[in-house]
């Protein structure tokens, strides 16, 4: 199976440009380093021959990219999306990453289906609704085959610290979840993944709650600024879709909580979580 560009809509409503993918690849190192350096925590044996890998929504392929330094080069790493444009260019990327076009809302192909040792997906789900996030879940799970695993990974902007002295950070997050329930999508998708499982039929489903600690917040200082560099980077990309658009704020407006962001995260900072559920199919 190679590289392919199968005409598929692109359905996702966030930013497609050079910011956006230095935002993806700056959360990366951000949540390695939260799990400690770990890409997985269900307990595959990564070592198997032969090992298959789904990586859906998988943007550039960082992710995938980075898991190929640690399995089999006889191991099969897939990852899919919906906008190929942004693919890592085949010379650039180890010979068993293949990257293909899909979206997470349709049905996966039937050569795929049933065929995964692992398959991944992370920060993708907001994109869907109430209704649509179960379902493409289900559809995803139907990837892993019997004994298999799957492990999402989603956050919650529900949770972050509220009060007078993290204003800026709260007008952030309300402008994003009005956003995104205008389109009806999904704010918090972190919180519903452990029953998005049950419903797709998975067991030995596990939950683990990552806090993540930003700017000022934070100990490791490079990892606090890693963090805040994510949020300023999605507030450009929010400037770039919202801004001057009736309901919005302007784009002035968003420059002046830029600045007023960027001064909180480093003198105050801010903690807020995201879930990783990891499930087997029996």
């Amino acid at each position: 199976m190679t590289s392919t560009m199968i005409k598929v809509q692109d359905t996702y409503r966030g930013p497609r440009h050079a910011g956006e993918y230095d935002r993806l690849r700056t959360q990366h190192a951000l949540v390695k380093t939260s799990m400690n350096g770990k890409l997985l925590y269900c307990p595959v044996d990564l070592n198997q021959p032969n090992i298959r890998i789904l990586d859906s929504a998988t943007a550039e392929g960082t992710w995938l990219i980075d898991l190929a330094q640690s399995v089999p080069s006889s191991a099969t790493l897939i990852g899919t999306d919906i906008a190929p444009q942004h693919f890592a260019a085949e010379l650039g990327r180890p010979s068993n990453v293949q990257l293909l076009t899909h979206s997470i809302l349709d049905t996966w192909p039937v050569e795929l289906q049933g065929s995964f040792d692992v398959v991944h997906q992370r920060f993708v789900l907001t994109v869907a609704s109430n209704e649509t996030g179960p379902d493409a879940v289900r559809k995803l799970f139907a990837c892993v085959k019997p004994g298999g695993w799957i492990e999402l990974h989603e956050g919650n902007m529900l949770s972050i610290q509220e009060g007078p002295e993290h204003a800026a950070f709260t007008t952030f997050r309300d402008i994003m979840v009005n956003a995104w329930a205008a389109i009806g999508n999904q704010p918090s998708p972190g919180s519903y993944l452990v029953t998005w499982l049950k419903e797709a039929g998975a067991v030995d489903i596990q939950e683990d709650i990552q806090t993540i600690r930003v700017g000022a917040a934070s100990e490791d200082k490079e990892q606090g600024e890693r963090a805040v560099q994510v949020l300023l980077h999605l507030l450009d990309g929010m400037k770039m879709m919202l801004g001057d658009k009736p309901g919005h704020p302007t784009k002035k407006e968003f420059d002046e909580l830029k600045r007023d962001l960027e001064t909180e995260l480093r003198t105050v900072g801010n903690v807020y979580y995201y879930h990783l559920a990891w499930a087997r199919k029996g």
